[in-house]
């Protein structure tokens, strides 16, 4: 059994880990608290722009453009949204795990990362990664107007035939799903089956486009791209900084209980050896009389 000295040396450094602990939850919980509002008040704008696409794309010709086509290539492009830091839970595990058992993890596949996390993981695997971005704490629209660029290039000039866009979607501070999206070809039973998720109430009447249908639908469909991985970007961080308040809640409330356990010990050990101390002290006094 550890001695008393030894036991004052662990509960001290398990005091002081629960301190350390406590305040990373507290950074965490007010970095979550911005972020939470970042994402929930981004997704009304995207939700009103996959409306105002579904009612655009039956008054234009499908065919004349090419982001909402199929090509031949067989080649698929994954962007993968991690977090640059550990201390997050099981944030970027699940993720990973939902990466190995979707298919997406083929040799012939490219990946664009952003988060250190998500390059660790394509890089040990060795596949193919084109590009890395890092996952700044403060999420910008312009970061995803590259990353967008990025992948309607490679998709225009027929590098790849598909994109897919996998990060952790935002559900609540106890729950962050990895999430599986595609991109590219923008297809509109994608974005119909979106709508219905989000339970749209169907309003009638007749809408007026400006300039023209055909004009404005190839704007939309860039600012299409461009927006979902926004809102991906704005709904990784939410959950970032809501696993780690979570985990670091955890490990506080796990030292804390190991400080009591320890504390327990350490008044075990102090009463054996007190109890040790009177018993040598008797005996040797019965000895002397």
């Amino acid at each position: 059994m550890a001695n008393t000295r030894e036991l004052r040396r662990r509960i001290k450094s398990v005091k002081n880990t629960a301190q350390i602990t406590k305040a990373m939850q507290m950074v965490a919980a007010t970095k979550m608290r911005k972020a939470q509002n970042q994402a929930v008040n981004g997704r009304p704008y995207s939700l009103n722009l996959s409306r105002s696409l579904k009612r655009l794309l039956p008054l234009v010709q499908l065919e004349s453009h090419q982001l909402l086509q199929s090509g031949d290539v067989k080649k698929v492009a994954v962007i993968i949204l991690s977090t640059d830091k550990s201390l997050c839970g099981s944030l970027n595990t699940n993720l990973f795990r939902m990466l190995t058992q979707s298919g997406l993890l083929s040799p012939e596949n490219s990946f664009i990362t952003v988060g250190k996390k998500g390059r660790n993981f394509i890089a040990r695997l060795g596949k193919n990664l084109v590009a890395d971005f890092e996952n700044l704490d403060t999420i910008t629209f312009r970061q995803a107007t590259l990353l967008s660029k990025l992948i309607i290039d490679a998709f225009l000039n027929k590098e790849v035939g598909q994109v897919y866009l996998t990060y952790p979607h935002f559900g609540s501070a106890l729950r962050q799903e990895p999430t599986k999206l595609r991109l590219l070809p923008i297809q509109a039973e994608d974005i119909i089956e979106y709508l219905k998720e989000e339970a749209e109430k169907e309003t009638s009447g007749e809408y007026l486009f400006e300039p023209n249908p055909a004009q404005l639908l190839d704007y939309i469909l860039a600012h299409y791209i461009q927006i979902k991985i926004y809102q991906a970007l704005l709904e990784t961080k939410a959950s970032e900084h809501s696993a780690r308040m979570i985990a670091m809640q955890n490990a506080t409330d796990n030292a804390l209980e190991l400080v009591d356990d320890l504390n327990l010990a350490y008044n075990q050990t102090r009463q054996d050896s007190i109890t040790k101390e009177l018993l040598e002290i008797t005996t040797a006094s019965l000895a002397m009389s």
